[in-house]
């Protein structure tokens, strides 16, 4: 058994409180934040020149701010896309969750279910898009890759009352 001082002790709980709250997200459970982030990697140019990482736009703790303040009804919603995603590949012969493919299957996969006939599976595939592209083209970022100047006159970021408060709350601020 090892001994810890008290000093060690308090700065390895401080350490890994850091590193936990850096990694929090509020909506998403850790697999969905897997397969979200595996979807997002397999539809976004994020391996383009010039076009910036997940991390660096954001996008799954801005996918995670925004749907943590929507109404139940779209939050459940979501969490059902999310996991018919994950398990859609079993309908399509492969034997491995969405987020544990390779990028190249699940490009593939998507292809395929872009000929398909379900209009539910249609409508998980192109809502997610959708959000996940909304998130990542919605960054700075992003904007001088694709030529987009900004918003007339450049006026300045102004924050709702919901992003400070979740701000607040990745920060440990309390509710």
């Amino acid at each position: 058994m090892h001994s810890f001082s008290r000093k060690s002790f308090l700065a390895l709980l401080l350490f890994c409180a850091g590193i936990k709250s850096k990694i929090r997200y509020f909506y998403f459970s850790d697999s969905e934040t897997k397969t979200v982030t595996a979807f997002a990697e397999a539809v976004l140019p994020i391996t383009e020149p010039g076009l910036p990482s997940l991390e660096k736009a954001d996008v799954m703790r801005r996918l995670d701010e925004e749907l943590y303040f929507v109404s139940e009804e779209i939050q459940e919603d979501f969490h059902s896309a999310v996991m018919v995603l994950e398990y859609l590949p079993l309908l399509y012969g492969q034997f491995a969750f969405f987020s544990n493919l390779s990028l190249e299957k699940r490009e593939g996969l998507l292809l395929e279910l872009a000929d398909t006939d379900s209009d539910i599976l249609r409508a998980v595939v192109g809502n997610l898009k959708l959000l996940v592209c909304l998130v990542y083209y919605g960054h700075k970022s992003t904007w001088n890759s694709i030529s987009y100047p900004g918003p007339f006159a450049n006026p300045p970021e102004k924050w709702s009352e919901a992003r400070i408060h979740y701000q607040n709350l990745v920060k440990g601020k309390g509710v």
